[in-house]
């Protein structure tokens, strides 16, 4: 009997294939489909709300012959929601990792951030501009990565694979980002704010998984998005935690998605 087909997508400024620790042994389980890199096909620009992300999601959606696990992390998972909202019968589950879930309150904020220019205050756009694109080698890309806030939590071997998974070598020996820069600052200008009541609608099982230290979900947002109808539970982490804890985050997805098919066969 073949595997069940789980689709991954990623989140902004990561590739799939920065992914491989966490999700290699999912493999044992599920037919895996980590996504590249969204946001770069110019068929699928980036504007406000994500609508051509999400089509562009959704066109992968398509190409499979039954319906798959959809599995976000951060933008992925937001993603993941409103492909769900267009092609329910693509999906069978809906798992978000940490994802932005601007609902109330916060989709109100982020909307007048966006209408008075100052959004870049208020997101990662502000902290994501002239990120840095080269290093002349991969060892100096890691010790340089050491240093920085997002990536001292993660595994060696995550750290390895964001490396790996996220660059590519030039002609002289040096790496650059496959991640545009300049289209991570644009998705996060533009996260989307007109998610309210969205979980609601969407008849697909979902479920999101939060880190427990996370900056992003903290208890009030993850209060709010339960009061909205979205089953949460919460792992060891921050926002990055399937880098961070990726045995803790593997089990917690893996108990998530046996309870969602399993209460909606």
């Amino acid at each position: 009997m073949p595997l069940p087909r789980l689709l991954f997508a990623h989140a902004n400024g990561f590739t799939g294939a920065s992914y491989k620790s966490f999700l290699a042994p999912l493999g044992a389980r599920f037919d895996l489909h980590p996504l590249d890199r969204l946001g770069h096909d110019p068929d699928h620009p980036v504007s406000d709300n994500w609508p051509a992300l999400r089509d562009e999601l959704v066109m992968h959606l398509r190409s499979f012959d039954a319906p798959v696990i959809g599995v976000g992390h951060s933008m992925g998972g937001v993603l993941m929601l409103m492909a769900a909202e267009i092609v329910p019968e693509a999906l069978r589950c809906v798992v978000m990792l940490d994802s932005p879930l601007m609902v109330g309150l916060d989709a109100l904020a982020l909307r007048t951030a966006k209408r008075f220019k100052m959004v870049d205050r208020v997101t990662p756009a502000g902290r994501s501009k002239g990120r840095r694109q080269h290093w002349p080698n991969r060892d100096a890309m890691g010790h340089y990565l050491r240093q920085r806030g997002l990536f001292k939590p993660f595994t060696e071997a995550a750290l390895q694979d964001y490396i790996a998974g996220g660059t590519v070598c030039r002609d002289d020996g040096s790496i650059e980002l496959l991640f545009d820069p300049a289209v991570e600052v644009e998705i996060f200008r533009y996260l989307p704010d007109h998610l309210h009541g969205l979980a609601r609608r969407v008849e697909t099982p979902l479920a999101l998984i939060a880190g427990d230290r996370s900056d992003l979900l903290t208890p009030a947002r993850r209060r709010r998005l339960t009061r909205h109808g979205l089953h949460v539970v919460t792992t060891p982490g921050s926002h990055m935690f399937p880098m961070e804890y990726p045995e803790e985050a593997r089990a917690t997805l893996l108990v998530t998605i046996d309870s969602l098919l399993e209460n909606h066969i």
